[in-house]
């Protein structure tokens, strides 16, 4: 009887062992386990229309710590006193689109005169597409007050920024990401036209270099190309 008492005690005492193991890392989970929050302040884009708000690509951490985002659109209506209040069925929330990032590089390239140019982005714009920019930041020796400056936006033709732009000219493809120069240098047709008369330029990046398709005649023909190469080192990029 008491060789019973024995087992049965110490069953007991294992089963007590693990229970409070088992409270034990309940316990852990749960004191490790991410507070959820929603970072409206750090929204990439927060635009307005009349009576329409939209939050695009706010950060929500859930209770696992990962990291999602989503569009958020709030509408307004005055109520009989002429209060703002939320529309009905206000706000929507969906996740947002994956970002169209196109492969561009951003950092510091050269071109065959030696003028540097530092490219930076992403910035997240309309539907998951992003936005980057070009600016010269060293002229070289052949043309020292030489300027250049240009943007450009990921995604297809249609919702694009510049969709009016493009398809006046009659572009109908979109093997590229569009965009606009602006420079005050002769050292390239591309730049010279393109810029002058504001017309498109299609940006693509292909590892690490980068080409620019002008469109410089105002038409659906390509009539340039510039090529610029990232600097993967400090030599020959300063």
């Amino acid at each position: 009887m008491k060789e019973i008492n024995f087992k049965t005690n110490k069953k007991l005492l294992s089963l007590q062992i693990i229970t409070v193991l088992g409270g034990m890392l309940l316990w852990a989970n749960l004191s490790v386990a991410a507070v959820p929050a929603l970072f409206l302040e750090q929204s990439s884009a927060i635009t307005g229309a009349r009576d329409t708000l939209a939050a695009s690509r706010v950060p929500v951490r859930n209770s696992s710590g990962v990291i999602n985002y989503y569009d958020i659109v709030f509408k307004l209506e005055l109520n009989s006193s002429g209060v703002p209040v939320l529309a009905p069925f206000f706000p929507t929330v969906a996740q947002s689109s994956p970002l169209i990032s196109a492969g561009f590089k951003a950092g510091s390239y050269k071109d065959s005169f030696g003028n540097v140019y530092q490219v930076t982005g992403p910035t997240v714009a309309a539907a998951g597409r992003t936005s980057w920019s070009i600016l010269m930041t060293k002229a070289s020796t052949s043309c020292p007050a030489c300027t250049f400056q240009g943007s450009w936006t990921t995604g297809p033709i249609a919702g694009h920024p510049l969709q009016t732009k493009i398809t006046g000219q009659g572009i109908t493809l979109s093997p590229y990401s569009w965009g606009t120069i602006n420079s005050n240098t002769n050292q390239n047709s591309l730049y010279y036209y393109c810029s002058a008369n504001n017309y498109i330029v299609g940006f693509a990046q292909i590892g690490n270099q980068m080409d620019l398709h002008g469109y410089c005649h105002g038409n659906n023909v390509e009539s340039n190309l510039f090529t610029l190469n990232l600097c993967t080192t400090a030599s020959p990029c300063p």
